[in-house]
């Protein structure tokens, strides 16, 4: 089977890194032209939980011209999920499918309109990862990815995935519900990824944290009213116990905190951003969730306008604020 990894941040490194180290047919689609030299040059280095490998493996930052796959494992941030999604009608074979490990809601729902819901299948993973530099993924903590067909079906080619995973040193399982799945997951990030990215601390600091504690549990009450309303059913029956005992005894860096860092733009319009439109599709106020979106957008600007931006001349702004203000009141 011929895979394409389409996006190799950390995660998509990990795995795709440790599916080649298996011995599988593994092509990285990274736009990041430093990583992807990085990794022609010298190899992916993959380490962590799993050891370190040094991988072999052919890595583009363009589909274009490439040869036919069988399946595309879709690992971009949900900014880029329908860019991934046309990549991936455009090098799947006829009888090729996708599957989305992505972060957040919306996703499978991209992908079904552009590849058709036949070829289609999702999941979640509870791994996580780091990307310190170009060409080196950290695989920081070992957990279970969850993937299934969007019907329900036990299907060969599910199956297959599944066992190229595992025997790459990947916990999967088979799941019949796996938007259950990605559900559960999506309130655990809503939960924890942005306090996380905003207060710069890590699980186990925020449990141990009384006001940050707190604050989580306020997100949580909007999070899991919105999820009642819309009567999804969770894969946890007490998914604030799983939540708070999971960050009890984590201490890993989620992806927002790291594109917080980074001075990226983050995934909150997928997490708690999705939260506040789908409660005001049902006419219910979520203000913790509002307010947390809103200080994730203003540490976004400000951490790219510091890292990837110019010196801001304040007093020209000032100025040119002033002007266009006097320009208002002759109006």
């Amino acid at each position: 089977m011929r895979v394409y990894m389409i996006g190799a941040g950390a995660m998509g490194s990990v795995y795709g890194g440790l599916l080649a180290n298996a011995g599988y047919d593994v092509t990285l689609i990274d736009p990041r032209e430093d990583h992807i030299g990085a990794v022609r040059r010298n190899g992916l280095i993959v380490e962590g939980v799993r050891g370190r490998h040094v991988v072999k493996l052919p890595a583009h930052t363009s589909h274009r011209g490439l040869a036919p796959c069988d399946l595309a494992i879709v690992f971009t941030d949900t900014n880029s999920t329908a860019d991934a999604a046309r990549e991936a009608n455009e090098v799947l074979k006829p009888d090729g499918f996708a599957l989305t490990l992505q972060n957040g809601i919306g996703n499978v729902e991209a992908l079904v309109a552009e590849l058709g819901a036949g070829r289609v299948t999702a999941g979640v993973t509870m791994n996580s990862g780091a990307f310190p530099e170009p060409g080196r993924a950290v695989y920081t903590n070992a957990g279970l990815t969850s993937i299934g067909e969007l019907d329900g079906r036990i299907t060969p080619r599910i199956e297959a995935v599944a066992a190229m995973l595992n025997k790459a040193g990947i916990e999967t399982s088979v799941v019949t519900d796996p938007m259950s799945y990605i559900w559960s997951k999506f309130v655990h990030n809503c939960a924890a990824n942005a306090l996380a990215a905003i207060t710069g601390l890590r699980g186990g600091e925020m449990y141990r944290t009384p006001e940050v504690s707190a604050l989580q549990d306020r997100l949580l009450d909007e999070i899991l009213a919105v999820v009642a309303r819309k009567g999804i059913k969770l894969v946890d029956p007490d998914p604030r116990k799983k939540i708070k005992d999971h960050g009890r005894i984590r201490y890993n860096r989620p992806s927002m905190m790291q594109h917080i860092e980074q001075g990226r733009r983050t995934e909150i319009d997928s997490l708690n951003g999705a939260i506040v439109r789908e409660a005001k599709a049902l006419g219910m106020a979520v203000p913790y969730n509002e307010a947390v979106v809103a200080i994730v957008k203003g540490l976004e600007k400000s951490r790219a306008q510091l890292l990837h931006e110019p010196p801001r001349d304040y007093k020209k702004l000032e100025e040119e604020a002033e002007e266009e203000v006097r320009r208002e009141r002759r109006q």
